[in-house]
């Protein structure tokens, strides 16, 4: 299950998988301390951290029933067997009690989900919720006392961290490969609601919907994407999205989001940089708030703002309901708005 849409420098092969996940603010932080803690001249202590974190992952095998088309059923012999479609990806327990984060795309339209753990068990797994726009998907199996892991807290990774992934690339369940965090906040055409992590550890078709792993053995992405020609180059979920949209799906089964009610593109020039208002939706929450067709954006809650990606992203990571205050630059004077996010309609393009 591949899509193919161009990112960056080429073509992003998505659907495989990548990983990324790292951690760093001012002072020794809790990864830092466990690299400090399980290194020997530089060089992290993997094994330990495979051994305490492996029966966590998990391998997803999927069948989907081929569909069959009644008018081809007119000219095709009824002793025909169509091929069911069978699929393979990665997963990780979040919850002693069965709950698996994994990627949508990996279960998407499957009638049968297999989980096999690392002993070799074997569940059914049913979906409790998907969320296409981020692509994950958290499923459930009947089973309890499960070894689980947690998505990293309050940390943002630092480009240079050593990150491990986990996961079945080719349907080798329960591969491991290790690199270092290459880059944050990346943009890549494959989603303008993510900003993603990038990751040189190994990765392939089979790793996706499995974790990448700072030091102290927590989740800081979703393995996603890979770079179709290049080696080395790989995408994650970053922890703080997954995490939100996880407690969404275990909550309600489904993700609400906030919506701006606007139509943006980028505006840059030699002085300014910042996102243009094309159009606002009748009756949207800008519209409301009284933001007008030609105003630029330059920043949101005191964050600069330098392409409509960063105002997606940001507004991707907001509840409905939440207040933010939106500086724009309107015939050279810059008013500061304040605007209250709704839902999205089901329609509507959801900025």
């Amino acid at each position: 299950m591949n899509i193919t849409s161009k990112g960056i420098a080429g073509v992003v092969t998505s659907v495989l998988a990548c990983g990324i996940w790292g951690a760093g603010v001012s002072g020794p932080t809790t990864s830092q301390q466990a690299y400090a803690a399980s290194s020997s001249w530089g060089v992290p202590n993997i094994a330990d951290l495979v051994e305490r974190v492996d029966a966590a992952v998990v391998n997803i095998d999927t069948i989907a029933r081929p569909i069959r088309d009644p008018f081809l059923d007119m000219f095709i012999n009824e002793g025909i067997t169509m091929p069911e479609q069978k699929g393979v990806g990665s997963g990780f327990v979040i919850d002693p009690n069965g709950l698996i984060v994994t990627n949508f795309h990996v279960i998407r339209q499957a009638d049968i989900i297999r989980v096999t753990l690392a002993n070799g068990t074997q569940y059914r797994g049913r979906v409790l919720g998907v969320d296409p726009t981020t692509d994950l998907a958290l499923i459930k199996v009947n089973a309890k006392g499960l070894k689980s892991l947690k998505f990293i807290q309050g940390e943002s990774p630092r480009v240079g961290e050593w990150v491990v992934a986990i996961g079945s690339p080719l349907g080798l369940s329960h591969t491991v490969s290790a690199g270092i965090i290459s880059a944050t906040n990346r943009g890549i055409a494959l989603n303008d609601r993510v900003n993603f992590i990038q990751t040189d550890a190994a990765i392939n078709p089979g790793n996706s919907g499995g974790p990448l792993l700072n030091m102290a053995g927590e989740v800081v992405g979703v393995n996603t994407a890979v770079a179709a020609r290049g080696q080395g180059i790989g995408f994650a979920i970053p922890a703080a999205t997954a995490r939100q949209v996880v407690e969404q799906l275990r909550r309600n089964g489904r993700v609400e989001r906030a919506w701006l009610g606007v139509s943006v593109r980028d505006f840059v020039t030699q002085k300014l940089t910042g996102v243009l208002i094309v159009a606002t939706a009748e009756g949207g929450p800008a519209q409301l708030a009284g933001i007008e067709p030609g105003d630029v954006v330059v920043s949101v809650d005191q964050k600069p703002v330098r392409s409509a990606r960063d105002l997606l992203a940001y507004l991707n990571m907001k509840p409905v309901g939440t207040v933010v205050k939106i500086l724009v630059l309107r015939e050279g004077q810059r008013l500061a708005i304040e605007i209250e996010l709704q839902a999205a309609p089901n329609a509507a393009v959801r900025r």
